[in-house]
């Protein structure tokens, strides 16, 4: 779309993030003090960040570009739907690369390529229309908390519904995450949130 932001250039700091989790109603019963005390849990262990990003000097802040701040929206969705912390970090770090891939290709063709509108009728004339792309773990947990997962995967909007209404007998995956609409919606909020200043480094210069 062509009124989109330049995404490679946006730049969050760890207030706006929180906040904009807060305005997007994923997880309304989490309080903001709630919220960043769970972003600081996930950071510690390497989401959205790995390990490399974070190795600097502890006065410096962490800013979160356009693939960080999705990802803590993702955990946060998890999350809402009942995973736990380990599961969402497990599923997150396995295969980094493929998983900033989709967010970026997810925010990009939201509406076009792969996410285009798909036009779905009922025979009674009903008509309605689904678009972007979804995020799939083709995940399971056993009954003795084990996770399974094939790894991340794009669904376009025809996939997403089949595999929402899909019959499944005898395994039970989560659902896939409706990434389009989270990323979108995510920078659409997130640019609009103010900067707060926080500290000072050394030489009490403003940080």
């Amino acid at each position: 779309m062509s009124d989109q932001p330049n995404i490679s250039s946006l730049s969050f700091t760890h207030g706006q993030v929180v906040q904009t989790i807060e305005a997007m109603h994923i997880a309304e019963w989490l309080d903001r003090p709630a919220l960043d005390s769970i972003l600081k849990k996930l950071r510690r262990d390497f989401v959205p960040f790995s390990a490399e990003e974070l190795a600097k000097p502890q006065w410096e802040q962490v800013r979160y570009g356009f693939v960080h701040l999705v990802e803590c929206i993702v955990a946060i969705k998890m999350m809402a739907d009942g995973m736990s912390h380990r599961h969402i970090v497990a599923l997150l770090t396995f295969d980094r690369k493929r998983l900033r891939d989709a967010y970026l290709r997810a925010f990009s063709e939201s509406q076009s390529g792969l996410g285009a509108p798909i036009p779905i009728k009922h025979p009674d004339g009903r008509e309605i229309t689904i678009s972007g792309l979804y995020l799939d773990f083709m995940a399971t947990i056993n009954k003795l908390g084990v996770l399974s997962s094939s790894g991340p995967r794009l669904l376009d909007p025809w996939q997403a519904v089949n595999r929402y209404m899909g019959a499944y007998m005898g395994l039970h995956p989560l659902p896939p995450i409706r990434l389009s609409d989270l990323a979108t919606e995510a920078v659409r909020i997130a640019v609009l949130m103010p900067e707060l200043k926080r500290g000072r480094r050394p030489g009490n210069s403003e940080n």
